[in-house]
């Protein structure tokens, strides 16, 4: 059931950064916690001031699931009357002519993408999933691949016109949120596999055995990445 206190920390950021509400582009890959992004846009948001549309970008590196995906999101949104706009790139392309991993690469395409959108459309800011759990992640493989101050600020709730509402939020709140909205996503069959990536294998076997230790691991590290952010913010500005 539906608590008054649900996503409490999102409806508070954007309040304070919209307080009469915008015009928003939401970055929709399928997933839940996109799905859960775009749902909580359509419903709070529009009571809020907030004139919504989704953008969907398809990386060519899953054949037939991605168009899989695309097309949910595109369904989903012509259900709900929501503009959604959609874009592809060769992700493996762009990886051989740059010499860039896999990831960097689609985050490349993705956000040029997004950008490129949102201005062309007059969309004043972009929102992307990004929560807790990804924060941790983030912070730990910056720390094991060796990283400075900044490397441990982890992902920023805002960075120009990108705001992440769910930043302070945990997965399995969204989880939750998910089952009692009955919101549908779609699977990427290789988030399943450790193996796949470094941050899979943080997300499938690290994050559990850290949960072990608090439960709330991940809020607690996003929180620190958000206090360490602002004291490098606070020492740029000294200089």
């Amino acid at each position: 059931m539906a608590t008054t206190n649900e996503l409490l920390a999102a409806r508070t950021f954007l309040r304070r950064c919209f307080p009469r509400g915008g015009r928003v582009l939401c970055a929709v890959s399928g997933g839940m916690d996109s799905m859960c992004l775009l749902y909580f846009l359509d419903t709070w948001g529009q009571k809020n001031g907030f004139d919504i549309a989704a953008a969907h970008f398809n990386h060519q590196l899953r054949g037939t699931a991605a168009d899989r995906d695309q097309a949910f999101v595109e369904t989903w949104c012509q259900e709900r009357k929501i503009p959604c706009f959609t874009g592809s790139g060769d992700t493996r392309a762009l990886m051989r002519e740059n010499g860039l991993s896999m990831e960097e690469a689609a985050r490349t395409l993705r956000y040029a993408f997004l950008q490129e959108t949102a201005g062309r459309e007059g969309y004043e800011a972009i929102m992307t999933a990004h929560h807790a759990d990804d924060n941790a992640e983030t912070m730990l493989l910056n720390l094991i691949r060796g990283t400075g101050t900044a490397g441990l600020t982890g992902i920023p709730r805002i960075r120009g016109n990108l705001y992440r509402p769910f930043l302070r939020i945990s997965r399995s709140a969204l989880t939750e949120y998910a089952r009692c909205h009955a919101i549908p996503h779609v699977e990427d069959e290789t988030n399943a596999c450790a193996d796949a990536a470094e941050r899979n294998l943080l997300r499938l076997e690290v994050m559990p055995l850290l949960r072990r230790i608090n439960p709330r691991a991940a809020e607690h590290m996003s929180a620190a990445a958000g206090r360490l952010r602002e004291m490098e913010t606070g020492l740029e500005d000294l200089k």
